[in-house]
């Protein structure tokens, strides 16, 4: 009994410690790309933090995703996807790799000056209700994944990046 409380206990601390770090690294690409992060900020505190958390702690998270896009455009004008794993194999400590997330700023085109920006959340089958409703992806038009590495690490979430160029 008591190990199932425990397990239970460090799942929602670490959901919440991972969607928090999530927001801080998204806000460092977005302020790098030359946005306002004031829609990240106003996202996150009505319903991503939320829905990512409940996700998370469900190990229903796949990603979270931000598209780069001129307003009315069918494409991307950039990408990047946070996969999220549920199998850590128990590391004891729990960080987050900044400088390499921001090191991989540089590998990333910048998108032009009128874009603007939105975050999605992929849910995995079965995942419960956190009020989230489908929305398509945008097209890539040619851009293509690149590993960006493991940016966030607990003993049972990680996230890594892959940006497209």
């Amino acid at each position: 009994m008591t190990s199932t409380h425990a397990t239970a206990y460090t799942r929602t601390n670490t959901a919440i410690y991972v969607a928090d770090k999530m927001r801080n690294l998204m806000k460092s690409l977005v302020i790098d790309a030359g946005l306002d992060p004031k829609a990240l900020v106003d996202a996150w505190s009505s319903w991503v933090h939320e829905a990512a958390r409940k996700l998370m702690e469900s190990g229903h998270l796949q990603k979270i995703v931000i598209e780069f896009y001129v307003p009315g455009a069918a494409n991307a004008s950039g990408r990047w996807d946070f996969p999220i794993r549920y199998d850590a194999n128990g590391i004891d400590e729990m960080w987050v790799d900044t400088e390499f997330f921001k090191s991989s700023f540089a590998k990333a085109p910048k998108p032009p000056a009128n874009c603007i920006y939105r975050l999605l959340l992929v849910e995995a089958p079965g995942a419960p209700n956190v009020g989230l409703s489908y929305v398509s992806f945008l097209g890539l038009n040619g851009l293509s994944p690149r590993e960006a590495g493991t940016v966030i690490a607990t003993p049972d979430i990680m996230a890594s990046a892959t940006y497209y160029r």
